[in-house]
């Protein structure tokens, strides 16, 4: 079987791609950049853009099935009424359909996001419910996955929450009660090749979750704890982190801003976590903990 994973170079891909050739599929790893350093052996490297249909046309013949991970961040800071985020999110989704049925694939896998929804609050999960849509109604087979936060080895969440809550006195939005449901990137990545064996999962979206519900707060406490440093939480008020946010807006180089802050007042759990579908037993899960102190 041949698959092709958009995206197939980035943190989640590398861990699919890595783990697919393992089970001896035929593995394309289409990424944007013609850097090689971090592509596993065993996959071959397609440099493109998913915005570039008649690139996606000539790639997708012969493929079976086409895992959609390209997404920008929901970490980046939006420019332009995030045209960025319809560029690559909506406009990359419609070409990777387009490109299915002309070339006659069988199934398309995407990763979306919790709290995806055409009307959401932020640039990133409307553009993520709005490829959503496209997908439902392409008439090709199709999974979403909607993932709370992924951790792991090469991957942001960790960096970011130690970006924006220094150790000691750590100032919070709310007091850090933002709630998340983290899951390990080696406990995903298998629930996405059971969709590509299995047909049964076809048609449905899953929302997944890790093996417990996590406060920014104690998300917080983790990290720094790991590294041998101890914070006290200050509750910073909506109000000032809004105004924090609109001055970074305007600054260039720093990384976040008004969508950022919209972000916060969301809770990025799993309302039905599918977890168990897939024949996964939440306490068998690398809790967050575990993985900081690495006791997996």
């Amino acid at each position: 079987m041949k698959i092709i994973v958009l995206g197939g170079t980035g943190f989640i891909g590398r861990e699919l791609c890595d783990k697919l050739v393992g089970e001896n599929y035929e593995v394309f790893a289409v990424g944007r950049n013609d850097n090689c350093t971090n592509i596993i052996q065993g996959v071959r490297y397609i440099q493109g853009d998913i915005k570039d249909y008649q690139f996606l046309k000539k790639n997708f013949e012969g493929m079976d099935i086409v895992v959609n991970l390209v997404a920008l961040s929901p970490l980046y800071k939006p420019k332009g009424g995030g045209i960025e985020h319809e560029n690559t999110q909506i406009e990359g989704t419609k070409n990777a359909v387009r490109a299915a049925k002309e070339c006659r694939v069988k199934k398309i896998i995407q990763l979306s996001a919790i709290g995806a929804d055409p009307n959401a609050v932020t640039y990133y999960l409307s553009s993520k419910g709005k490829a959503e849509e496209i997908i439902k109604k392409s008439n090709i087979e199709w999974v979403i996955f909607r993932p709370s936060v992924v951790f792991g080895e090469g991957g942001e969440f960790v960096s970011f929450i130690k970006k924006i809550a220094p150790p000691y006195i750590t100032p919070l939005p709310g007091g850090g009660k933002m709630l998340f449901d983290p899951i390990w990137i080696e406990d995903f990545v298998p629930l996405i090749i059971q969709s590509i064996r299995k047909n049964t999962y076809n048609m449905k979206i899953f929302e997944i979750g890790g093996p417990e519900i996590m406060s920014m707060a104690h998300i917080t406490r983790l990290i720094h704890a790991s590294e041998g440093r101890w914070c006290k939480i200050i509750p910073l008020p909506m109000w000032i982190q809004r105004i924090f946010m609109e001055i970074a807006e305007k600054i260039t180089v720093i990384p976040f801003g008004i969508d950022q802050y919209r972000s916060l007042k969301l809770e990025v759990t799993a309302k039905k976590n599918a977890i168990e579908e897939f024949g996964v037993v939440k306490e068998d899960l690398v809790t967050f903990e575990n993985y900081l102190f690495g006791r997996r």
